[in-house]
């Protein structure tokens, strides 16, 4: 029980730390070149039983520099060499280069922050807690979306239990 609680002490320091420092977590000056068309394969972890290999194709357009500005974020899921999936989504810019979000086009936005060299988006779909990070990690560009079950809040640390991580590797495709 001590050793739980001088974890949770060391934790509630980071985060104070973090929250007092705004500028460790800000949107980086210079965001990385998303845009391009980039093709890979898509990973579920743990693995579906029986599930097919999907590729994946993701065109991106060049990041929104001025407010208001959208810009393409499509993905093409193709299994067994049928499409089976396709999200035409916009990447846009709301009230300066920190104020992200994805627009899926029917009405709903997700909020999107650059961390550091990532791109975050994190949001709710039923009893579920969804994040998804993007980055460019050399030349492939990699999303990896953390599915967690949600529960209500409470007082104090609440364990939550992972669902599953899909992953994405991307590697952009030559003009």
């Amino acid at each position: 029980m001590r050793r739980a609680r001088s974890v949770l002490r060391c934790a509630a320091a980071a985060l104070a730390t973090f929250a007092a420092a705004p500028s460790l977590l800000r949107a980086q000056d210079t965001p990385p070149d998303l845009s391009g068309v980039w093709q890979g394969r898509l990973t579920n972890v743990p693995a579906l039983p029986g599930a097919a290999p999907v590729n994946v194709t993701v065109e991106i357009g060049p990041l929104p520099a001025a407010d208001g500005g959208c810009t393409p974020w499509r993905t093409v899921y193709v299994e067994g060499g049928t499409v089976r999936q396709v999200k035409d989504y916009r990447l846009c810019r709301g009230s300066g280069a920190e104020d992200l979000y994805l627009d899926e086009g029917d009405g709903t936005r997700l909020v999107a922050r650059w961390i550091g060299e990532v791109l975050v988006l994190p949001f709710k779909v039923g009893d579920a807690l969804v994040v998804s990070s993007i980055r460019l990690r050399g030349v492939f560009l990699e999303e990896e979306i953390l599915t967690v079950q949600d529960r209500p809040a409470v007082q104090g640390v609440q364990p939550l239990v992972p669902r599953s991580i899909q992953r994405l590797v991307l590697r952009r495709r030559p003009i």
